[in-house]
């Protein structure tokens, strides 16, 4: 059954601004690879009269090691989200994030996309 509600419709929303920018977006870890942009679910912070402030983390992914290749693609590809007229990232830093037995060098966006229930 797919998802439904608020919450996959904004996800939604994400995957299709991100492929708009020639990114490959990801929504099941199982498929996290260097070179996409991992989607994790959603967190919400409030809801007000059927409001949500709704919350992703993005997580691109370069290729390791964590050298000046890997910083390059990052802040390249964070610019070029943050440059997009859909997607309001709110903050961002370097991570590092575990995909089988490697260490792969990332970079975390929080996208924040307000939700209104029909």
């Amino acid at each position: 059954m797919p998802a439904t509600g608020i919450f996959a419709e904004s996800r939604t929303a994400i995957v299709n601004a991100l492929t708009a920018l020639n990114l490959a977006p990801v929504t099941d870890p199982r498929n996290a690879r260097p070179l996409s942009v991992l989607i994790n679910p959603p967190t919400f912070d409030s809801f007000t009269y059927n409001v949500g402030d709704i919350r992703f983390e993005l997580l691109i992914l370069a290729a390791p090691p964590g050298n000046q290749d890997a910083e390059d693609y990052l802040i390249t590809t964070a610019d070029t989200i943050m440059a997009s007229t859909t997607l309001a990232v709110t903050g961002g830093r370097p991570v590092s994030v575990t995909v089988g037995d490697q260490q792969i060098p990332a970079y975390s966006l929080t996208v924040a996309i307000a939700a209104r229930r029909n």
